[in-house]
């Protein structure tokens, strides 16, 4: 299975309707699922979750541009320390869990990536958006009005733009390049999430305008 993970693709596509809903967990909770290789950042004694809501459009393999595909994705990204790789500047997220509604991207994303995708059923009415997987659950809204600035929230998860994983017993990362990242903070009120007993939400960011980019293929860490 690692040999397909190997092979050095480059997607490049849209992001549409991009929502950030971040918040943090204790550090003990998400301990278990994290590499040994890989440093969990610290938020004064907590771990940090963005967790992205997304619509991709026209997303294709750039040896295959002829064959795009869309959905939506929604994953529970893990802030890492990577501070010694990028020049003293923290850049990465560690995917703990993602989620889509269509089967097939996910038999093909466990077989060539790291997004470690999963069905579940994601709901959206009147501004209020519900993933649920078995029993477990993460719901939020967004709501007219503008929140209190919080700039250095806005500054930790805009600097984020490339994702780490382990192949077998290395390290490696996958860079994203786009051309914007022009987020806003919104009002969100109505969190609520059974994945982590001990979430605590901080704050909230959109994404307004349709942001080209490039997944470039993952390197391994030297």
């Amino acid at each position: 299975m690692d040999f397909f993970k190997r092979i050095p693709l480059h997607f490049t596509g849209e992001l549409h309707d991009v929502r950030l809903i971040n918040f943090t967990v204790d550090m003990n909770e998400v301990a278990s699922s994290v590499p040994a290789h890989i440093k969990v950042r610290d938020f004064n004694g907590r771990a940090m979750i963005s967790m992205v809501d997304v619509k991709l459009r026209n997303m294709r393999p750039t040896i295959m541009p002829l064959l795009p595909f869309n959905y939506r994705h929604v994953a529970f990204r893990l802030l890492i320390d990577d501070s010694k790789l990028n020049d003293g500047i923290n850049k990465g997220i560690y995917f703990i869990k993602g989620f889509t509604q269509n089967s097939v991207l996910i038999a093909g994303s466990t077989l060539l990536t790291d997004y470690k995708l999963s069905k579940a059923t994601i709901d959206e009415t009147e501004s209020c958006v519900t993933v649920t997987q078995q029993d477990n659950h993460v719901t939020y809204r967004l709501c007219e009005g503008v929140p209190a600035d919080n700039q250095s929230l806005k500054e930790i998860v805009g600097s984020i733009d490339r994702a780490y994983a382990m192949l077998g017993d290395r390290m490696r990362v996958t860079q994203i390049q786009r051309e914007r990242w022009p987020l806003k903070a919104v009002n969100c009120t109505g969190f609520d999430t059974s994945f982590f007993k001990t979430a605590q939400f901080v704050g909230a960011f959109r994404v307004f305008e349709t942001i080209h980019y490039d997944w470039l293929p993952s390197k391994f860490v030297d």
